[in-house]
């Protein structure tokens, strides 16, 4: 019911605002599979991925995140969300987890229809097995996939944003080198194709993450959290501004306590505003009392 439910708002009021961008080389791969025979399982295996990201638009939507556009690429397809990058870090594991979810109510349906007859065994293994890989891939720990997305929101319940979103980025660059060499080792071309753009994708992300952190910085302070959980951050009196900024975490409101003789508490919107319009990054906190 929920399934059904999900399916009808997806077709009648997220798809109509949602514009799908399909790259030039996805055309050359249908033509491709035409000369080599392989046609009905390309698209088959276009219709898995669009069905896996739609999983993801869902998911995405209903947490009241914005998705732009659905992009068909050669090797798959990408959904672009404009996630609240200070929410909470259970709301970006449900958008990750919404994508496989997807993958294993398609596998649950090749078996029902292969054991009612409808699916020949040979079909209803590829589509089976085409599905588990998808999903597979899209667990692995690198970001921007969904286990990469899955173990930056864990590590943000561990580490202030910015140490978990980095640790994450230098990770999955670490990984994506690993496969590079997987892929030129076994002359895979397919393997090292998608290799080559998640290294390239979170060594970017990487580069411009300064700009992703003041972003983070703003929406907390535009969304005023206060009700959020509680969280209390104990702070030298000569820690800058923004080492302080450093220590916020997503779905937590913030109060400062600055020790020494002159301390005292410091509010999270305070902070906020200090880093993001009056250029006091590099002051001592305390000077902010």
């Amino acid at each position: 019911m929920w399934i059904r439910w999900m399916w009808v708002r997806l077709i009648n009021e997220w798809l109509p605002r949602i514009r799908i961008r399909i790259h030039l080389l996805f055309w050359v791969v249908i033509g491709l599979s035409f000369v080599t025979g392989n046609f009905t399982e390309i698209m088959t295996l276009f219709v898995i991925v669009i069905i896996h990201e739609m999983g993801h638009v869902a998911a995405a939507t209903e947490l009241g995140w914005t998705v732009s556009e659905i992009k068909l690429l050669p090797f798959g397809g990408v959904a672009t969300v404009e996630e609240a990058v200070a929410s909470q870090p259970l709301d970006e594991i449900i958008m990750a987890v919404a994508g496989p979810f997807m993958n294993v109510t398609m596998i649950l349906l090749a078996q029902f229809l292969w054991w009612a007859g409808i699916w020949s065994a040979d079909w209803a293994e590829f589509f089976i097995t085409s599905n588990w890989i998808i999903a597979g891939f899209n667990l692995l720990p690198i970001w921007p996939l969904d286990g990469g997305r899955i173990v930056q929101a864990l590590l943000c319940y561990l580490w202030p944003y910015g140490t978990a979103a980095r640790f994450s980025l230098g990770t999955s660059v670490v990984f994506a080198a690993v496969m590079l060499g997987l892929g030129c080792f076994f002359l895979n071309p397919n393997l090292v194709m998608l290799a080559v753009y998640l290294l390239f994708i979170n060594m970017q992300a990487f580069i411009r993450f300064p700009y992703q952190f003041i972003r983070f910085l703003m929406e907390k302070y535009i969304a005023g959290q206060e009700h959020l959980p509680l969280r209390s951050v104990s702070l030298s009196p000569d820690v800058t501004v923004k080492e302080a900024a450093e220590q916020l975490r997503r779905g937590s409101y913030h109060l400062f306590l600055i020790r020494g003789p002159e301390g005292g508490l410091l509010a999270e919107e305070q902070l906020l505003e200090a880093v993001l319009f009056q250029h006091q990054r590099d002051i001592a906190v305390s000077r902010l009392l």
